[in-house]
Formats: C-alpha cells, sequence, structure tokens
C-alpha cells in the first residue's frame, strides 16, 4: 500500500475519534481519506484489521466504559453523550461487547469493594488486551498452526521470540 494511502486513512480515524458522537457516515469518513466510500472500506479493513463501524462502536464503548465508571453520568446520559440515539441498543450492545449491562457496569466500577477477578478483565481497555495478546484474528493463527501476519512477526521478534 502507498504511504500516503495509509497517511489518508489515519485522517480519516483521527476524524473518527473527534466525531465519535454524533452521526458518523461512511461517505464522510471516506471523504477525509481522498477515497470513494467503497475503496475505503475495503482499505481500512486490510490496514486496521476491523471496518470503520467496528472501530466507532469500540471508541463508543470505551468512552461509556469510562464515563460510567467515573460516576459522572448515569446509563442514559452515557449513552447519548458517545453517539447512540437509542437506549436499548446502546444497553444491549454494551452488554454483548463488555459482558455486563451498562448499570451493573457502573455499579461495579464504583463500589468501594473490590472488583472479582472474573470481572476485572472488563475494566480493561480492548486495545491494551489487543496490545498484549493480539487480535481475535492473531490468536487464531496461532491455534491454527498457519503463520501469523508478517507485522506480527515483526512484534514478536522485537519481544525476544515471546507471543
Amino acid at each position: 500500500m502507498h504511504p500516503q494511502t495509509y497517511r489518508d486513512l489515519r485522517e480519516a480515524r483521527d476524524f473518527m475519534r473527534q466525531a465519535y458522537r454524533g452521526p458518523v457516515s461512511l461517505p464522510d469518513v471516506a471523504a477525509h481519506a481522498n477515497l470513494s466510500p467503497y475503496h475505503f472500506l475495503r482499505i481500512y479493513k486490510q490496514a486496521y484489521g476491523e471496518t470503520p463501524h467496528e472501530f466507532l462502536t469500540r471508541l463508543r464503548i470505551e468512552r461509556a466504559k469510562t464515563l460510567l465508571a467515573r460516576g459522572s453520568h448515569n446509563v442514559t446520559e452515557a449513552c447519548f453523550e458517545v453517539g447512540f440515539s437509542s437506549l436499548g441498543s446502546f444497553s444491549a450492545l454494551f452488554a454483548h461487547r463488555v459482558g455486563l449491562s451498562p448499570s451493573e457496569y457502573r455499579r461495579h466500577a464504583r463500589s468501594g469493594i473490590s472488583v472479582p477477578d472474573l470481572v476485572r478483565p472488563l475494566f480493561v481497555p480492548s486495545c491494551f488486551l489487543a496490545m498484549l495478546y493480539g487480535t481475535a484474528e492473531e490468536r487464531n493463527f496461532r491455534e491454527v498452526g498457519e503463520a501469523p501476519p508478517k507485522y506480527l512477526q515483526a512484534r514478536t521478534e522485537r519481544q525476544g521470540g515471546k507471543p
């Protein structure tokens, strides 16, 4: 991939980070990368391993987790603050991704007691887990026995051979 294309993709990703609170459409994001929406979608998935929609959803859920853990927002406020327009959709998606409903997550995060070991990993941002263990796609390569992608091999070599 051409280096300018990577720069354009980073610019589009930065735009999504800044605009995640409002409605973000694929044509708007693709325009920031100077690509057609369909070409942008293919290239973005190839470069980052996730679609722009998956990135935006992950970003919104992570931000909602922060707001709920901080206690500065109730579930409804957090839902609308991070760009969701439906409380029901937000709650279902949050529960699916995090494993706890937003109110349960808030209760655990704000409680004065220690967080149970079973729930503790839910409070770690997914980007840190991906850096530590790799993405699900990278872990599947190791389980099946196929060679991991080149960027994972390079990261493994930099870490002294540890996966």
